[in-house]
Order: structure tokens, then sequence, then C-alpha cells
């Protein structure tokens, strides 16, 4: 095999490879005899089957199956070569056949970089947010827990819950139709147009609402509201504390160790952008695309311009966050056991079988190997105090993480 680089990119690799056609007819001869060992056919016993029948009759899935192996051994011998670390497939561009194949291959590789001078970086600790905002917050969501809700004849406000069919139609077809989906206004899951639309509706209204390419026809079914009980000795005895003032306390000490729990990933964030402005690289377009329809699938929103512009530069920075974990904990030889990888499988519950066993346990120790990166660059960084410069509903209503 010979090749030659075309396209010598940081990321991105373009390489014309040239392969003698006896190389083909070896492989096809290869995948003649895998068929013959399970093949029947009438006349014959099975394995006894053949090469030239096999090969007459079965010609061109023969001839596929071993295209892709050369396909796909002369790019893992390229990698294996070059020391590339690829991030996507190869992407056969083009293809010819005479006395030699003549493959283009194009496909992305995860950058050579080095990373240093992560360790004592500076950070600052905002102070934490007032015990009455705390406290207030606490209430406000156990009162949301034990609401109840109500249908209302009245326009929809934000915090409603609404009723809705809705048929997503592209290119004037359905793409999918759901019928009684229920949705809060103002959910920040759903696309602002969404939110938008469904403010001011009635019931048995329908909407149109224009997202990207995708046409969203809604139908309003009902319309509720939430009722939230009264804060009172009642509603504290009913949670098993003697008044008030003692469900107080108790939803106190929670909420200062969620905010104590908050702070820390206050700061683990904080260090993770510092992180992001001292070390610079290029992140292939493949693994920012994979991690944004993660984005998107974990909550269930489309693909939409709208969305792109909300995701696309988080996902580029997800990725490069991780590529330069990666890289520091290689550099200070940071790894999760196996047996830590199996702890938190069994505790969220997962099967393991032979199929699903090692891409699950590579997906899950590569998070835990970033928080146990993290976790050091943490203990080893010098945290400052700084007074809170934004609002404490303006930090509860962040979720622009770069690292989840």
């Amino acid at each position: 095999m010979e090749y030659k680089i075309t396209k010598d990119d940081e990321i991105e690799k373009e390489i014309n490879i040239s392969i003698p056609f006896i190389k083909l007819e070896h492989l096809i001869d290869e995948e003649v005899n895998k068929m013959r060992k399970d093949l029947t056919l009438k006349g014959f016993r099975k394995g006894k089957v053949p090469n030239n029948i096999i090969k007459n009759r079965y010609s061109d899935t023969l001839k596929e199956q071993a295209m892709n192996k050369l396909v796909k051994d002369s790019f893992l011998k390229i990698l294996s070569e070059k020391k590339w670390r690829p991030a996507s497939q190869a992407e056969l561009l083009n293809i010819e056949e005479g006395e030699n194949i003549k493959l283009r291959l194009r496909f992305e590789i995860i950058p050579d970089f080095n990373v240093e001078n992560y360790m004592g970086l500076e950070i600052f600790k905002e102070e934490s947010l007032p015990d009455d905002f705390l406290l207030e917050q606490a209430i406000e969501q156990l009162r949301k827990q034990h609401a109840t809700i109500k249908e209302i004849s009245r326009p929809s406000v934000v915090d409603d819950y609404i009723t809705v069919d809705i048929e997503i139609i592209e290119n004037n077809i359905t793409k999918s139709k759901q019928d009684n989906i229920i949705v809060k206004i103002g959910d920040r899951n759903l696309p602002d147009e969404i939110n938008r639309a469904l403010v001011g509706v009635r019931k048995s209204e329908k909407k149109e609402v224009k997202i990207g390419n995708q046409i969203h026809k809604i139908s309003a079914k009902k319309i509720e509201e939430q009722i939230l009980p009264q804060f009172d000795d009642d509603f504290a005895k009913k949670q098993n504390c003697k008044n008030a003032e003692q469900l107080k306390k108790k939803l106190m000490a929670t909420a200062k160790e969620i905010e104590e729990k908050r702070i820390e990933g206050e700061l683990k964030e904080s260090l993770s952008n510092t992180i992001l402005e001292r070390i610079k690289l290029k992140v292939p377009k493949t693994l920012v695309q994979n991690e944004y329809q993660k984005i998107l699938e974990k909550s269930d929103l489309p693909d939409s311009e709208t969305n792109k512009e909300s995701f696309w530069g988080i996902a580029e920075k997800r990725v490069r966050l991780n590529l330069i974990l990666d890289k520091i904990a290689e550099k200070e030889n940071i790894k999760v056991t196996e047996d830590e990888v199996m702890k938190v499988i069994s505790a969220m519950g997962i099967k393991l079988n032979g199929e699903n066993r090692k891409n699950i346990m590579d997906y899950i120790g590569n998070i835990l190997n970033r928080e146990k990166t993290i976790d050091s660059l943490f203990q080893n960084a010098q945290i400052n105090k700084k007074s809170r410069i934004i609002s404490p509903k303006e930090v509860i209503n962040d979720t622009s993480s770069v690292r989840h």
C-alpha cells in the first residue's frame, strides 16, 4: 500500500491511497470462505458450496464487504503509522479500479497538543446566596411539590400547564405527531418560539410556530394552573414536623448543604473556564456535532437554527475541555479503577451484557476520570473570595455549564 497526504490540517486529513488489485481479490476470497461456512444451497451440503458458485451468485455482496474491509484496514494502518487518534470514521470520497485500487479518504483526528501551567490556578469564590433567599426558594419548592392542579378558562400565562397536540411538519411532510402532551409555559427546555406562542392561548385555540425548517402545529386542549398550599402549622404537620418553625429549620439545613455543593460546582465551572482560556486548540467538528446532539436529546429538543445558536458553542467548549482534561489525566497518571466505574453503573441500575459492556464501561469511565482530574486541579487551585456580581435568581437559572 502506498499513500499520499493531500490535506494535512491539524484536525482534518485527506489521503490518496493506492493498493494492488490483487489485495482486493484476496479479501474477496476471505469473504467467500466466511460465507461458505453457513451457506446452504440446493444440491450442496452446508459448508460445501464451491467457490466459483458463491462468487457468481453473491459477487456484488462479496465485493462490497471486501472493499469495506480494504478501506477499514488501510485507514487503521495509516492511523497506526502516523500515531493519529481518529475523531471520526473515514469518509470515502472517491474510488478508482484498475491495476491498482485508488482510494481517497477524508477524516478528522484528535489534535496533538501540550498542556502546561494548569496547577495552582487562581479562581474566585463568590459569597453564598443569602439565607433568606435560600429559605424562600426551599419553601417555594416544597409548596410546588404539594401543589394541586386546577383547569381554568382564562388565557394562559407563564407557569401554567397546557395540554396540547403537536404535529411537526418539514418540507410538507409530517415528521412526528404527538397527542395530549403536557408542557409548562416558560419551561427552559422548550424552544423560545413555542414558549412565546403559548402565552395568551385559550382552550381549543390553534397555533403554528416556525422553527428552522420545521412548522409546529399546536392545538391547545386544556389549560391548568398550579394552586400552592399555604405554608403554616397544618402544612408542617403533614411533613412530619411539629410546626412551621421546625419545618423552616429543617429546610434551612438542607438548603445550606445544597448551597455548599452548588458553590463547589460553581468553582469547578470557573476552574474549567480558566483552563479553556489558557489552553487553546482546534476541535474536530464530528465531536462537536456528537456533543450537540447529546444536548438536544437530553432536553428533548429539535435541531434548529435557534438551538444551534444556543448550544453549539457550549458543545464546542465541552469537547475542548474534555480533550484537555484527558491530556492532563494522561500526563498526571490520573485513572479511575474498574471498581469505581462498576459502583456508579450499579447505582444507576444499568444492566451490562456482552454487547454493551465495553461501550458503557468506557463512557462512564471517561466521565469519572474527567471529574477526578477536575477534583485534582480544584484541590491545587488558589481560591480567593469576591463579592457577588449577579443576582441570586440568575445563579439559580444558569444552565450554560461547560462541564455537563
